[in-house]
């Protein structure tokens, strides 16, 4: 029993200097309650949306043309694939090009993109033929014709087809030989 009075005795005198200490109690904050939970609402976003751009369409027929189907025509031996080089919109054209042609420089109007697919196309640019500038471009090879840019092509090793790609009208203007008149 004595010592249930003495340890009654220090819990009093810890609680006494507790209270009495000058330390100001703090007034008891009441706990709020949980509130279930509640999704926040979607943030409203003022992006811009970007304008809904239409790609530009060619009208052209559905077709197939299997090797068999294409023909070598005219003294250019060009076959036309699809649409037509002289009017206006897409085209695309296929030249047969015998060993041993040259195309003498000359530029187009329109830009154009052409695809070596058979034979060594060699191709320079500039306004003098000059074999030493030229590209050999084996089949497969890819290049464009900026529009006004002069050039001159070579079926130096053998025949050659290439497949023209562009946005007509089209043709061709020879530039003028440059040599100075024989005497």
């Amino acid at each position: 029993m004595k010592q249930f009075s003495f340890s009654l005795t220090i819990f009093v005198a810890v609680v006494s200097v507790f209270l009495f200490s000058g330390q100001q109690r703090r007034p008891v904050v009441p706990v709020p309650q949980q509130r279930p939970a509640t999704p926040p609402k979607p943030a409203t976003v003022s992006a811009k949306q970007p304008p809904q751009v239409t790609p530009p369409t060619v009208d052209m027929p559905h077709l197939y043309l299997l090797p068999e189907d294409i023909k070598f025509e005219g003294s250019s031996r060009t076959a036309r694939l699809l649409g037509d080089s002289r009017a206006e919109g897409l085209y695309v054209t296929r030249t047969f090009i015998p060993r041993g042609t040259q195309g003498i420089p000359h530029t187009h109007p329109d830009s154009r993109t052409v695809v070596v697919l058979s034979g060594t196309y060699y191709y320079g640019i500039g306004e003098a033929f000059d074999e030493e500038d030229m590209t050999a471009m084996p089949p497969g090879s890819f290049l464009t014709e900026p529009a006004g840019v002069p050039h001159f092509t070579w079926a130096k090793d053998g025949d050659v087809i290439i497949q023209t790609t562009a946005i007509g009208p089209s043709g061709t203007q020879i530039i003028p030989d440059k040599k100075p008149a024989a005497p």
